[in-house]
This record gives C-alpha cells, sequence and structure tokens, in this order.
C-alpha cells in the first residue's frame, strides 16, 4: 500500500508529537490576565496551554480526511472537490512536530536529567507504539495485505523506531508510525538542542528561526543530491528544522523577546500556508519555498494559540470536548488508516470510489470505528502502561517539584509538572 507523507501519497504522519502536546496543556484555573501581551513581558510558563490540545485533534483531521482521499473513499465529482480540501491534509505531520518541539520547550524543566527525559518520553509513546505495530501486522494477515512488511529487519527496525532512516523501509510495521521514528530521533536530540538554545540571545534565537525555515525549503534538494539515500518525508533529520523552530518559539516566547500576532491573524495565514504546501518548486531546483511558508504560517498559528492561553484567553480549542479528544488523537492517528484501509478492504484493490452519500456514511462508520478503538486503547493501554512505567522513574518526585517549566514551584506549575507525565 502506496503511503503519504508530506510529499508522498497515502500516509500522512502525525503524533505526535503525536506526543507532544500532552506536555503542560491541562486546563488549570488561573486569575485571568487582562493587559495585552508585550514583547518587554515574558508570558506565564507555568501556564497550561489546552487550547494546543485542542489542535491536536483538529490536526488528526485533517490527516484522517486526507487518509479518506488516499485511500479512495469518494468518486467522481466528489472525489475530485475531496482531494482539492484534502491534498494538502498531509502536511498536519509539520503541525505535529512543530507542535512537539513548542510544547517540550514550554514544559522544560532544567533540572531534570536527560535520562529521566527519556524515560518519561518513552513511557508516553512505546507502549502504543507496540500495541499498533501488533494491530498493523493483524491487518496485514487478513484485511489489508498490501501493508504487509517484506522482511523481518525492516520489522524490527519500526519495533525499536529507526526504519525512517532507511527510506524502503519507512512504512514497515505499521505503516502510521513512520512519524513516531521523527519524534524518537527529536526527543533524542532535545536535552542537546535545549541548553545551547536556553543559552542564546533573542538575536541569536531569530536566526535560528529563519534558518530553520531555510533548511525546510532546502529539505527536498538535499535529499536529492545526498550522497546516503534520504527522504525529505521520511527522514529524521531532514525533520529535524520543523521541531527546532517549535523549540525556538516557546523560548523567544517565555522570555519575552516575542510575542505572535493574535489569533485574527495567524488562522488565514495557516489556511494560506495550508494550500501553499502544493506550490510547485523553484524551476530548475527542488527548492520548495511554499514549504517553508507552510511551516511558518502552522508555528505562528501554534505561537498565537499558546499566547492566547497564557494570557487568560483561551480559545474553543480549550473546551472540554476538545480535550478529550485531543488526549484521544495519538491513539486515533495510530490506528485511523488500519481502521480506513480494513473497512474499504471489501471493494476492488480497497478502493470504494462511491457516490458522495454512500461515501459519507462508509467514512463516519471508519471514523467512528476508529475513534472507538482510540478511546479504549488510550483507556486501556495508555494511561496505565504510562503510569506504570513511570513509577521507576526515580527522579520523578524532584522533576513534579520543579514545574512544568522554567520558573517557580507555583501550584499551577505543579498541576503542569503532572500534566508532563502524563
Amino acid at each position: 500500500m502506496d503511503s503519504c507523507a508530506p510529499h508522498g501519497s497515502l500516509i500522512a504522519g502525525a503524533r505526535d508529537d503525536t506526543e507532544a502536546t500532552t506536555i503542560s496543556t491541562m486546563t488549570a484555573p488561573v486569575a485571568r490576565v487582562t493587559a495585552a501581551p508585550t514583547a518587554s513581558r515574558p508570558v506565564n510558563a507555568a501556564r497550561h496551554l489546552p487550547s494546543l490540545t485542542g489542535l491536536r485533534w483538529a490536526t488528526a483531521m485533517l490527516i484522517f480526511g486526507h487518509h479518506l482521499m488516499a485511500v479512495e473513499y469518494f468518486g467522481g465529482t466528489a472525489g475530485t472537490v475531496w482531494a482539492f480540501v484534502f491534498e494538502a491534509g498531509k502536511t498536519g505531520v509539520t503541525l505535529f512536530f512543530i507542535l512537539s518541539g513548542f510544547v517540550l520547550a514550554w514544559g522544560h524543566k532544567p533540572h531534570q536529567s536527560a535520562g529521566s527525559f527519556y524515560w518519561h518520553r518513552f513511557a508516553r509513546i512505546y507502549p502504543l507504539h507496540l500495541v499498533g505495530v501488533g494491530l498493523a501486522l493483524v491487518a496485514a494477515a487478513t484485511l489489508v495485505p498490501e501493508i504487509q512488511t517484506a522482511g523481518r529487519a525492516p520489522l524490527v527496525a519500526n519495533v525499536f523506531l529507526v526504519n525512517g532512516w532507511v527510506p524502503d523501509w519507512w512504512q514497515a510495521g505499521n505503516p502510521a508510525s513512520w512519524s513516531l521514528v521523527c519524534e524518537a530521533f527529536f526527543y533524542l536530540s532535545f536535552p542537546f538542542l535545549i541548553r545551547p538554545l536556553v543559552r542564546l540571545s533573542n538575536r541569536a534565537r531569530g536566526g535560528v528561526v529563519v534558518a530553520s525555515l531555510v533548511l525546510v525549503a532546502l529539505a527536498p534538494q538535499i535529499a536529492a543530491i545526498s550522497p546516503v539515500p534520504m527522504s525529505a518525508a521520511s527522514t529524521p533529520l531532514l525533520r529535524l528544522p520543523e521541531f527546532v523552530l517549535g523549540v525556538t518559539l516557546a523560548l523567544l516566547m517565555k522570555s519575552g523577546g516575542w510575542m505572535p500576532w493574535k489569533l485574527r491573524y495567524t488562522l488565514p495565514l495557516a489556511v494560506a500556508g495550508y494550500a501553499l504546501s502544493e506550490a510547485p518548486p523553484i524551476p530548475g531546483t527542488d527548492i520548495h519555498p511554499g514549504l517553508a511558508a507552510t511551516v511558518g504560517s502552522f508555528a505562528l498559528l501554534v505561537a498565537s494559540l499558546a499566547a492566547a492561553d497564557a494570557h487568560g484567553r483561551s480559545t474553543f480549542l480549550a473546551r472540554p470536548l476538545w480535550q478529550e479528544l485531543g488526549r484521544v488523537s495519538f491513539a486515533f492517528y495510530l490506528v485511523h488508516l488500519l481502521v480506513i484501509a480494513s473497512v474499504s478492504s471489501s471493494w476492488p484493490e480497497g478502493h470504494p470510489q462511491l457516490p458522495w452519500r454512500h461515501a459519507l456514511l462508509l467514512a463516519l462508520a471508519a471514523f467512528a470505528l476508529a475513534l472507538a478503538i482510540a478511546w479504549v486503547l488510550h483507556r486501556v493501554v495508555e494511561i496505565p502502561a504510562q503510569k506504570w512505567l513511570l513509577r521507576y522513574d526515580r527522579s520523578r518526585r524532584v522533576s513534579e517539584g520543579t514545574g512544568a517549566a522554567v520558573g517557580g514551584a507555583t501550584p499551577g506549575a505543579s498541576m503542569a509538572a503532572r500534566a508532563a507525565s502524563r
């Protein structure tokens, strides 16, 4: 089965950070701040960012819509319209990578050891990852044989989240987990990235932002000329600038060195960036300025939502339903394509191509089934396994006492630290 990464055709990735926005994004009651944010006043880094949890679910829906398009649930004119809207839905993975960097930097605990950080990330993503691989093997052996992994080596590589480093193996195991390979690399890099970025001046951080966007545009060209096989879509090193951009913007906001525009400006920019992801490269090259525009506009959206939360103006994404869906989004991401492909497996080559009314009913059935499975996995696997594994983090008590971010151990910060362990 073909897949769609940001430059592919069936599997889009996300989720992660599939994991990312679980950290310090829970709502906590704090006095409302009415003053407008300014670049000279640091934001309250101890405040939670519920809007980013809600954004995770909105992003997962973009990816879900894209995969309905890739599996061709809709035929005829409806299929054309659906493709027009959701072809760029694969950029949801970009938004997740930015979210991952932003939230990890926002909730950064300077005194947490690298070992403790790694254990928290392992506890957050690995139990569900293993379940996702198991479900993919079952689907491949029954309803969706086209996703079978050819050989043991790629499958073992997927289990250990390293298969994305070999472009031909990027869909091994659970096809959706290619983005977790990137996330695993980001997590490995984070303790080494955050220390120098914290020490930089705000002007130097601005340079990092610009450099990250330039590297995003250059990534396809780098992959094309690299002597080592690389993919601009799935090679973790080439996706790292998106994560670094999120980290750097969070640090700029926490220091008071920069504040984003308000949501009424950044949301239309994000919509425009979504469309520009399909823009052609510079003639004669594989350099894609449109991708840089997409990443930049998405980063502004993340930052503006965070600023709204930090200054007591939480958005509709902070409402309870969006919070619950956001918490389930990681499990939903890992199973949604397996469900989409399984539900459509009885049609020729697994592509229903139905009239819009029938296609919509089939899509709603796939959505409901994926959401139900995700909810069960979240409750039965994700939460219990994470709690059990975190019992073995010797430094957990110390890290919880330091709060969820740089700053003091306030009641809000303590709650953020508990959210960071979820």
